[in-house]
Parts: C-alpha cells; sequence; structure tokens
C-alpha cells in the first residue's frame, strides 16, 4: 500500500513526537562541549579529573576590586616605583583612585563599517565603568590626592592600599602600620572634599 504524501508526514510527524516523549521521560540529553572537553582531557590524562571549583573566590576579588578600589576616586594607592638602574633610588608615590591607561576613552576605538557581504569590522564593548579601555594601553597615569599628575611610562612599579617599605639588597619587604591609619585618615578628608588636607596627612608620613 502506497500512503500519500500527508499521511506521510503526519506519520513522520508523530514519530519525531513520540521520540522526544521518550527522551524527555528517559532523560536523555547531548552532552555539552564543556562536559566532553573534561570526558577527552580524563582519558588523555590517566583518569585524572579537574577539581570541582565554585569561582567564588574570582568572583569576590573581582567584586572587592570595583567596588572597594576601581569605583572609588577616594581611594589612596602607594605606588612603588623601581627604577632599572641598581643605583637609583626606589620612590613610591600616592595616587587617588587608581591608575588610568591612556587607551581609556568615552568612545569606541573602532567601530562596525559594512563592507557587505555580512562583513565589517567590530565595535568594541564597553567594560564596567562605562568607559573603553581598548589594547593594549600606551601608557599609565594617575594623579595625587592634591591633584599633581603623574606618568609610569615604561616603569616598573606596585601598586597596594598598603603603604609598604621597600629594600633592594635584601629583598625585604614590610608593611608600615602608622602609614595605614594615615592612609584611612587622608582618605576619609577626601571623600569630604579636602584635598589639601589628605595631601597634608600624606607628605607629613615622609618627614
Amino acid at each position: 500500500m502506497t500512503l500519500s504524501g500527508d499521511t506521510m508526514l503526519k506519520k513522520t510527524a508523530a514519530i519525531v513526537i513520540a521520540i522526544g516523549v521518550i527522551c524527555s521521560l528517559a532523560a536523555c540529553t547531548e552532552p555539552t562541549t564543556r562536559d566532553s572537553q573534561l570526558n577527552s582531557s580524563t582519558q588523555k590524562f590517566d583518569n585524572r579529573k579537574p577539581p570541582k571549583t565554585s569561582g567564588d573566590a574570582e568572583y569576590s576579588n573581582y567584586t572587592r576590586a570595583q567596588e572597594d578600589v576601581y569605583d572609588s576616586p577616594s581611594t589612596i594607592l602607594w605606588c612603588t616605583v623601581f627604577p632599572p638602574s641598581n643605583t637609583a633610588p626606589i620612590y613610591t608615590v600616592p595616587i587617588a583612585g587608581k591608575l588610568t591607561s591612556s587607551s581609556t576613552s568615552y568612545y569606541p576605538g573602532n567601530h562596525w563599517v559594512d563592507h557587505g557581504s555580512s562583513m565589517g569590522s567590530m565595535v568594541e564593548s564597553q567594560s564596567v565603568d562605562g568607559m573603553f579601555h581598548g589594547s593594549p594601553p600606551a601608557y599609565r597615569y594617575g594623579f595625587t590626592p592634591s591633584g599633581q599628575y603623574w606618568d609610569f611610562t615604561n616603569l616598573a612599579y606596585s601598586c597596594t592600599t598598603a603603604l609598604t617599605s621597600f629594600q633592594r639588597q635584601t629583598l625585604k619587604v614590610a608593611t608600615v602600620d602608622p602609614g595605614d591609619s594615615v592612609t584611612k585618615e587622608a582618605e576619609a578628608l577626601l571623600k569630604k572634599g579636602d584635598a589639601a588636607g589628605a595631601q597634608a596627612l600624606i607628605d607629613g608620613l615622609t618627614k
């Protein structure tokens, strides 16, 4: 017996639906790309399985950096510069807020240009702070609490929220406890808009 086209379509549709129901009841699922990669890695490296991680530490660090440092203009960073010459002195500069890249802009570094046939240039995405950061940064700069500009171009430096003491020869690093309390006081003054008072406190640390 020959089935008509409509009958064949109906039977095919019924079979597809039935398979879907069976798979649903039997929890039939296709392995994800991640599952396939994990299985392949496990087989390749003598059944060693990667650890199960929540990613909470990464998320916590990211959130703290964004909320407590990068998004607060009154945060004081102590940026220590290490000149390439061993005879040159190491010096530390207080920076209000954060160091900023010269590639940071209100506008994207590129824009979509339609070349036809679905070809073109991709628009740069905004960062979490609403700015466009580009890549790579040409130079890094910042301002002291009193507004003095500092350029860190091609310099090796380390920035921290805790004032620290560095020594070249012994490679000894020690936290300067009095500096921490003064830093907090200076940050509080910056929040109140007293840049001169904040700078005066910081200047007192070096006297």
